[in-house]
């Protein structure tokens, strides 16, 4: 509660009594203004019923002088904690004008960090800075009061990123759910993406490291390499010839045991290329329960540019930085998948094998054979 808050009590009285402010309370609600709306301005100037309320002491001025600027309020916290702080605080919201603002197309940078309850949801400073932005638009200095709050937000996101990245690589086992820590570290690419690289409030050298065992691979503009989530076993499902009413929560099994090797030994084996056009997975790999990589697979229509070997080359090395065997079954025939197995040091782990023909084709088992 800040009802009995000698702190408060002092700024408040000193605010309405001394300086003529107006203290506005920023929380949303049905009876808070919204300052986006034309007469917002004016609402709080013609604000005859404004309760200034009586001061938090018995010993305070008799009246406060006529407001002419704002004393802005800001609750600190969880959603949760902040309806308790107010819910809990009888005397502030007498005191105050509560004001809102509406939801924002752009999401917080903060959601970097931690996940905001609503796409909409601001952090804190963000909120401050949107709000002072519509109480005062045409204030000279408003720019740079914007950048030093933003900027604050962004070295405190950074030193946040960079301390989680040491932590976790000195005590990998800290890591309590890997799809979560992978959803994160995808939501930190986007903000470094969306900050311009090295142009923006983010430096690129600044980020957390991507996730664990993704390698810079040469791909076309279009594309980008990553490591499975959960969430992406209905696309590798969907692909697989082989799939059952049973295989889609297999698949999502190993991806999220991936994940969690991924974070002990700093490589992944259940990967996925997106494209930037289509806005999801064109290409994807996994490794099995028993060990062995497969479900290779490309999209007709993004074939013959390299995505196969991208996956199936970062996959290999995984293992073998792993120092695991790597191994694969190709059932006979399959030429397009020999022929790249092939290119890229895999063999067959019995060359001398009787091939399979007609309903009779086997899987073959192939090994890597380039141990590096």
């Amino acid at each position: 509660s800040f009802d009995d808050d000698a702190r408060l009590e002092h700024i408040m009285n000193d605010a309405l009594f001394e300086r003529g402010l107006r203290p506005l309370l920023l929380f949303p609600g049905p009876d808070a203004i919204t300052l986006e709306d034309p007469d917002a301005m004016q609402q709080l100037a013609n604000d005859a019923q404004y309760h200034v309320g009586e001061s938090f002491s018995e010993s305070s001025p008799p009246s406060p002088r006529p407001p002419s600027k704002y004393l802005l309020v800001i609750v600190d916290g969880t959603w949760t904690q902040a309806k308790r702080m107010l819910r809990n605080s009888p005397a502030l919201l007498e005191r105050c004008r509560a004001v809102q603002f509406r939801g924002t197309s752009r999401g917080s940078i903060y959601d970097s960090i931690r996940k905001q309850p609503d796409a909409h949801c601001l952090s804190t400073l963000e909120s401050c800075e949107r709000t002072l932005r519509l109480l005062e638009p045409n204030n000279p200095r408003m720019e740079e009061a914007s950048r030093h709050l933003l900027d604050a937000l962004g070295a405190m996101i950074l030193t946040q990123m960079r301390y989680e990245r040491s932590h976790l690589e000195t005590r990998p086992d800290a890591i309590r759910n890997a799809s979560k820590l992978m959803a994160k570290k995808e939501r930190q690419r986007q903000l470094m993406a969306e900050s311009g690289g090295g142009g923006g409030r983010f430096e690129r050298d600044d980020c957390i490291d991507d996730d664990p065992g993704v390698a810079s691979s040469s791909l076309p503009t279009e594309y980008a390499l990553r490591p499975l989530v959960e969430s992406d076993g209905r696309y590798v499902n969907s692909r697989w010839p082989y799939r059952s009413n049973k295989s889609l929560v297999t698949i999502e099994r190993q991806i999220l045991a991936d994940n969690a090797n991924a974070t002990r030994y700093g490589s992944s084996t259940c990967l996925g290329i997106e494209s930037s056009r289509t806005r999801g997975l064109v290409a994807c790999i996994i490794r099995h329960r028993n060990g062995s990589l497969g479900i290779l697979h490309v999209d007709e229509e993004h074939r013959r540019i390299g995505l196969g070997e991208v996956l199936l080359r970062e996959a290999t090395d995984a293992l073998v930085r792993r120092g695991e065997e790597a191994f694969v079954f190709i059932v006979d025939g399959n030429k397009a998948s020999e022929s790249l197995f092939t290119k890229l040091g895999w063999a067959k782990a019995d060359p001398l094998g009787k091939r399979g023909t007609g309903k009779r084709k086997a899987k073959r088992l192939w090994v890597y054979s380039q141990i590096k």
